[in-house]
Protein backbone atom coordinates (compact mmCIF):
# COMPACT_ATOMS: atom_id res chain seq x y z
CA UNK A 1 0.00 0.00 0.00
CA UNK A 2 2.48 2.28 0.92
CA UNK A 3 4.79 1.73 -1.78
CA UNK A 4 1.95 1.91 -4.10
CA UNK A 5 1.23 5.74 -3.01
CA UNK A 6 4.80 6.18 -3.07
CA UNK A 7 4.96 5.49 -6.58
CA UNK A 8 1.94 7.31 -7.48
CA UNK A 9 3.17 10.56 -5.80
CA UNK A 10 6.65 10.52 -7.33
CA UNK A 11 4.81 9.87 -10.74
CA UNK A 12 3.09 13.09 -9.86
CA UNK A 13 5.82 14.94 -9.27
CA UNK A 14 6.73 14.60 -12.66
CA UNK A 15 3.02 15.36 -14.10
CA UNK A 16 2.52 18.95 -11.94
CA UNK A 17 6.76 19.39 -13.47
CA UNK A 18 5.69 18.72 -17.03
CA UNK A 19 8.13 16.44 -17.34
CA UNK A 20 5.61 13.12 -18.22
CA UNK A 21 2.23 13.45 -19.60
CA UNK A 22 -0.08 13.28 -16.50
CA UNK A 23 -1.60 9.64 -15.65
CA UNK A 24 1.22 7.95 -17.13
CA UNK A 25 4.14 5.93 -15.47
CA UNK A 26 7.78 6.30 -16.28
CA UNK A 27 9.35 3.36 -15.59
CA UNK A 28 12.65 4.91 -13.47
CA UNK A 29 10.16 6.93 -11.88
CA UNK A 30 8.11 4.28 -10.18
CA UNK A 31 11.42 2.40 -9.54
CA UNK A 32 12.67 4.86 -6.92
CA UNK A 33 10.23 3.98 -4.24
CA UNK A 34 11.10 0.50 -4.17
CA UNK A 35 14.77 1.10 -2.89
CA UNK A 36 14.03 2.30 0.21
CA UNK A 37 10.68 0.44 0.70
CA UNK A 38 12.38 -2.93 -0.15
CA UNK A 39 15.52 -2.12 1.86
CA UNK A 40 13.12 -1.82 4.60
CA UNK A 41 11.38 -5.13 4.04
CA UNK A 42 15.03 -6.95 3.26
CA UNK A 43 16.43 -5.71 6.37
CA UNK A 44 12.77 -7.32 8.67
CA UNK A 45 13.32 -10.72 6.10
CA UNK A 46 17.08 -10.94 7.00
CA UNK A 47 16.15 -10.54 10.89
CA UNK A 48 13.81 -13.37 10.94
CA UNK A 49 16.41 -15.58 8.83
CA UNK A 50 19.35 -14.57 11.09
CA UNK A 51 16.76 -15.50 14.63
CA UNK A 52 16.10 -18.70 12.65
CA UNK A 53 19.90 -19.26 11.94
CA UNK A 54 20.54 -18.71 15.58
CA UNK A 55 17.96 -20.88 16.88
CA UNK A 56 19.71 -23.47 14.62
CA UNK A 57 23.26 -22.84 15.69
CA UNK A 58 22.50 -22.75 19.01
CA UNK A 59 23.44 -26.14 20.34
CA UNK A 60 26.73 -26.22 18.96
CA UNK A 61 27.14 -23.41 21.75
CA UNK A 62 27.90 -23.90 25.27
CA UNK A 63 26.16 -20.23 26.37
CA UNK A 64 23.55 -19.71 29.09
CA UNK A 65 19.79 -18.24 28.32
CA UNK A 66 20.79 -14.61 29.05
CA UNK A 67 24.09 -14.82 26.81
CA UNK A 68 22.30 -16.64 23.90
CA UNK A 69 19.40 -13.58 23.77
CA UNK A 70 22.16 -10.59 24.23
CA UNK A 71 23.71 -12.49 21.42
CA UNK A 72 20.48 -12.79 19.27
CA UNK A 73 19.55 -8.88 20.14
CA UNK A 74 23.44 -7.72 18.92
CA UNK A 75 22.66 -9.94 15.06
CA UNK A 76 19.77 -8.30 14.52
CA UNK A 77 20.60 -4.27 16.44
CA UNK A 78 22.91 -2.35 14.89
CA UNK A 79 25.10 -0.28 16.76
CA UNK A 80 23.64 3.52 16.74
CA UNK A 81 27.27 4.98 15.74
CA UNK A 82 27.70 2.99 13.06
CA UNK A 83 24.07 4.07 11.79
CA UNK A 84 25.23 7.68 12.22
CA UNK A 85 28.03 7.65 10.29
CA UNK A 86 26.52 5.69 7.63
CA UNK A 87 23.96 8.10 7.08
CA UNK A 88 26.86 10.66 6.74
CA UNK A 89 28.52 8.62 4.26
CA UNK A 90 25.08 7.80 2.17
CA UNK A 91 24.51 12.02 2.65
CA UNK A 92 27.73 12.69 0.68
CA UNK A 93 26.49 9.81 -1.62
CA UNK A 94 23.57 11.58 -2.56
CA UNK A 95 25.27 14.85 -3.27
CA UNK A 96 26.95 13.62 -6.18
CA UNK A 97 23.90 12.21 -6.87
CA UNK A 98 22.08 15.05 -7.46
CA UNK A 99 25.05 17.01 -8.84
CA UNK A 100 25.45 14.56 -11.09
CA UNK A 101 21.52 14.46 -12.57
CA UNK A 102 21.32 16.95 -15.37
CA UNK A 103 17.12 16.58 -14.97
CA UNK A 104 17.05 18.20 -11.11
CA UNK A 105 19.17 21.05 -12.23
CA UNK A 106 16.54 21.58 -14.97
CA UNK A 107 13.72 21.23 -12.45
CA UNK A 108 15.20 23.75 -10.04
CA UNK A 109 14.67 26.53 -13.13
CA UNK A 110 11.28 25.50 -13.55
CA UNK A 111 10.16 24.58 -10.02
CA UNK A 112 12.16 25.20 -6.48
CA UNK A 113 9.60 23.31 -4.18
CA UNK A 114 9.49 20.24 -6.74
CA UNK A 115 13.05 20.19 -7.13
CA UNK A 116 13.17 20.05 -2.86
CA UNK A 117 10.92 17.67 -2.42
CA UNK A 118 12.46 15.42 -4.78
CA UNK A 119 16.19 16.38 -3.25
CA UNK A 120 14.63 14.73 0.03
CA UNK A 121 13.07 12.14 -1.10
CA UNK A 122 16.50 11.11 -2.56
CA UNK A 123 18.32 11.48 0.58
CA UNK A 124 15.33 9.48 2.46
CA UNK A 125 15.87 6.73 -0.47
CA UNK A 126 19.95 6.54 0.04
CA UNK A 127 20.03 6.84 3.50
CA UNK A 128 17.60 4.19 4.04
CA UNK A 129 19.58 1.81 1.37
CA UNK A 130 22.50 2.90 3.24
CA UNK A 131 21.45 1.18 6.35
CA UNK A 132 20.27 -1.65 4.61
CA UNK A 133 24.11 -2.18 3.43
CA UNK A 134 25.29 -1.53 6.96
CA UNK A 135 23.14 -3.81 8.51
CA UNK A 136 24.88 -6.71 6.28
CA UNK A 137 27.74 -5.92 7.42
CA UNK A 138 26.80 -5.95 10.83
CA UNK A 139 25.19 -9.36 10.75
CA UNK A 140 28.20 -10.69 8.59
CA UNK A 141 30.37 -9.50 11.47
CA UNK A 142 28.23 -11.10 14.27
CA UNK A 143 28.08 -14.27 12.05
CA UNK A 144 31.71 -14.33 12.31
CA UNK A 145 31.96 -14.00 16.12
CA UNK A 146 29.33 -16.46 16.68
CA UNK A 147 31.60 -18.96 14.47
CA UNK A 148 34.43 -17.98 16.80
CA UNK A 149 33.01 -18.97 19.72
CA UNK A 150 32.29 -22.90 18.56
CA UNK A 151 34.36 -25.11 20.88
CA UNK A 152 32.75 -28.26 19.18
CA UNK A 153 32.37 -29.28 15.99
CA UNK A 154 29.99 -32.95 15.75
CA UNK A 155 30.73 -33.38 11.85
CA UNK A 156 27.54 -35.83 11.73
CA UNK A 157 25.43 -33.12 13.44
CA UNK A 158 25.57 -30.69 10.67
CA UNK A 159 22.42 -29.12 10.70
CA UNK A 160 23.56 -26.33 13.59
CA UNK A 161 26.65 -25.71 11.52
CA UNK A 162 24.96 -25.02 7.85
CA UNK A 163 22.79 -22.62 9.55
CA UNK A 164 24.31 -19.45 8.71
CA UNK A 165 24.62 -20.75 5.15
CA UNK A 166 21.01 -19.57 4.44
CA UNK A 167 21.31 -15.90 5.89
CA UNK A 168 24.61 -15.50 4.19
CA UNK A 169 23.30 -16.39 0.60
CA UNK A 170 19.80 -14.81 1.53
CA UNK A 171 21.94 -11.15 1.87
CA UNK A 172 24.09 -11.88 -1.01
CA UNK A 173 20.84 -12.90 -3.53
CA UNK A 174 19.08 -9.96 -2.09
CA UNK A 175 22.23 -7.72 -2.81
CA UNK A 176 22.24 -8.99 -6.16
CA UNK A 177 18.51 -8.50 -6.84
CA UNK A 178 18.87 -4.89 -5.88
CA UNK A 179 21.52 -4.63 -8.66
CA UNK A 180 19.81 -6.36 -11.32
CA UNK A 181 16.60 -4.23 -10.62
CA UNK A 182 18.76 -0.91 -10.49
CA UNK A 183 20.48 -2.14 -13.77
CA UNK A 184 17.28 -2.91 -15.67
CA UNK A 185 15.47 0.41 -14.34
CA UNK A 186 17.57 3.14 -14.06
CA UNK A 187 19.33 4.33 -17.47
CA UNK A 188 22.14 6.23 -15.43
CA UNK A 189 23.46 3.14 -13.60
CA UNK A 190 26.50 3.15 -15.37
CA UNK A 191 26.90 7.10 -16.01
CA UNK A 192 26.22 8.63 -12.64
CA UNK A 193 28.99 8.21 -10.79
CA UNK A 194 26.93 7.70 -7.46
CA UNK A 195 25.23 5.11 -8.83
CA UNK A 196 28.11 3.41 -9.96
CA UNK A 197 29.27 3.18 -6.45
CA UNK A 198 26.20 2.01 -4.70
CA UNK A 199 25.99 -0.96 -7.58
CA UNK A 200 29.95 -1.83 -6.98
CA UNK A 201 29.68 -1.71 -3.64
CA UNK A 202 26.47 -3.90 -3.66
CA UNK A 203 28.07 -6.28 -5.82
CA UNK A 204 31.09 -6.23 -3.57
CA UNK A 205 29.47 -6.77 -0.68
CA UNK A 206 26.93 -9.70 -2.12
CA UNK A 207 30.20 -11.87 -2.65
CA UNK A 208 31.37 -10.92 0.68
CA UNK A 209 28.19 -11.67 2.29
CA UNK A 210 28.10 -15.28 0.72
CA UNK A 211 31.67 -15.90 1.55
CA UNK A 212 33.47 -14.32 4.31
CA UNK A 213 30.70 -15.42 7.28
CA UNK A 214 31.17 -19.31 6.57
CA UNK A 215 35.18 -19.16 6.29
CA UNK A 216 35.72 -19.17 10.52
CA UNK A 217 32.86 -22.40 10.20
CA UNK A 218 34.67 -23.89 6.74
CA UNK A 219 38.26 -23.70 9.25
CA UNK A 220 36.67 -25.64 12.05
CA UNK A 221 35.37 -28.33 10.11
CA UNK A 222 38.76 -28.88 8.16
CA UNK A 223 40.00 -29.18 11.18
CA UNK A 224 37.82 -31.47 12.89
CA UNK A 225 37.55 -33.83 9.81
CA UNK A 226 41.46 -33.34 10.09
CA UNK A 227 41.67 -34.96 13.69
CA UNK A 228 39.02 -37.28 13.17
CA UNK A 229 41.56 -38.87 10.02
CA UNK A 230 44.41 -38.85 12.38
CA UNK A 231 43.20 -40.47 15.20
CA UNK A 232 41.11 -43.10 12.85
CA UNK A 233 45.09 -43.72 10.62
CA UNK A 234 46.38 -43.98 14.22
CA UNK A 235 44.08 -46.76 15.26
CA UNK A 236 44.64 -48.52 11.75
CA UNK A 237 48.64 -48.31 12.57
CA UNK A 238 47.97 -49.91 15.77
CA UNK A 239 45.95 -52.65 14.30
CA UNK A 240 48.08 -53.35 11.53
CA UNK A 241 51.45 -53.91 13.82
CA UNK A 242 48.87 -56.28 16.09
CA UNK A 243 47.84 -58.63 12.90
CA UNK A 244 51.63 -58.65 11.62
CA UNK A 245 52.78 -59.37 15.27
CA UNK A 246 50.26 -62.51 14.44
CA UNK A 247 51.49 -63.53 11.26
CA UNK A 248 53.54 -66.22 12.92
CA UNK A 249 50.74 -68.17 14.24
CA UNK A 250 47.72 -69.70 13.01
CA UNK A 251 44.44 -67.49 11.92
CA UNK A 252 42.54 -66.83 15.33
CA UNK A 253 39.68 -65.41 16.29
CA UNK A 254 41.56 -62.85 17.40
CA UNK A 255 43.06 -61.63 14.01
CA UNK A 256 39.91 -62.35 12.45
CA UNK A 257 38.76 -59.62 14.80
CA UNK A 258 41.23 -57.28 14.44
CA UNK A 259 40.85 -57.69 10.34
CA UNK A 260 37.06 -56.66 10.79
CA UNK A 261 38.11 -53.53 13.10
CA UNK A 262 40.80 -52.68 10.11
CA UNK A 263 37.41 -52.67 7.50
CA UNK A 264 35.46 -51.25 10.11
CA UNK A 265 37.80 -48.42 10.78
CA UNK A 266 38.31 -48.13 7.18
CA UNK A 267 34.86 -47.85 6.41
CA UNK A 268 34.56 -45.00 9.28
CA UNK A 269 37.54 -43.41 7.78
CA UNK A 270 35.87 -42.78 3.97
CA UNK A 271 32.69 -41.51 5.81
CA UNK A 272 34.06 -38.58 7.50
CA UNK A 273 36.20 -38.21 4.20
CA UNK A 274 33.11 -38.11 2.14
CA UNK A 275 31.55 -34.90 4.54
CA UNK A 276 31.53 -32.00 2.92
CA UNK A 277 33.69 -29.15 3.98
CA UNK A 278 31.33 -26.42 2.76
CA UNK A 279 29.21 -25.62 5.03
CA UNK A 280 26.39 -24.76 2.59
CA UNK A 281 22.57 -26.22 3.13
CA UNK A 282 21.20 -27.68 -0.42
CA UNK A 283 20.44 -25.10 -3.02
CA UNK A 284 22.38 -22.12 -1.52
CA UNK A 285 24.77 -22.38 -3.92
CA UNK A 286 23.38 -23.18 -7.02
CA UNK A 287 20.91 -20.41 -6.08
CA UNK A 288 23.41 -17.70 -5.86
CA UNK A 289 25.40 -18.70 -8.67
CA UNK A 290 22.07 -18.00 -10.67
CA UNK A 291 21.13 -14.55 -9.41
CA UNK A 292 24.66 -13.57 -9.98
CA UNK A 293 24.82 -14.86 -13.54
CA UNK A 294 21.24 -12.97 -13.82
CA UNK A 295 23.19 -9.74 -12.89
CA UNK A 296 25.21 -10.09 -15.64
CA UNK A 297 22.93 -11.26 -18.31
CA UNK A 298 20.47 -8.14 -17.10
CA UNK A 299 23.61 -5.76 -18.41
CA UNK A 300 24.28 -7.09 -21.48
CA UNK A 301 20.77 -6.91 -22.08
CA UNK A 302 19.89 -3.68 -21.13
CA UNK A 303 22.96 -2.52 -23.38
CA UNK A 304 22.02 -4.60 -26.11
CA UNK A 305 18.49 -3.11 -26.25
CA UNK A 306 19.97 0.30 -25.85
CA UNK A 307 22.00 -0.27 -28.76
CA UNK A 308 19.55 -1.11 -30.86
CA UNK A 309 17.18 1.80 -30.13
CA UNK A 310 20.31 4.16 -31.11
Amino acid sequence: MALGLLIVAFNALAWVAGLTPVGTFDLYRSSIPCYPIGSMMLIEYLNRVARRAFASFRPALTISDHEYLYLEYQLITMPRRGVHITLLLSLGLVTVYIINTPYIHALFQTSHLIAIIECVFYVFAFAVMAIYFYHILWQLRMVSGIHAMLTHVDLFNRESLYAFSQLSSHAGISLLLMTFFGIVTDPATFSNIALINVTVIAFVLAILSFVLPLQGIYRHIIAEKRRLTQAIDADIGTLIQQVYSNSDTPVSANVMQQTIKLNSLATIRKTVEDIPTLPLQRGTLISFVSVFILTFVGRIAVAAIAALIV
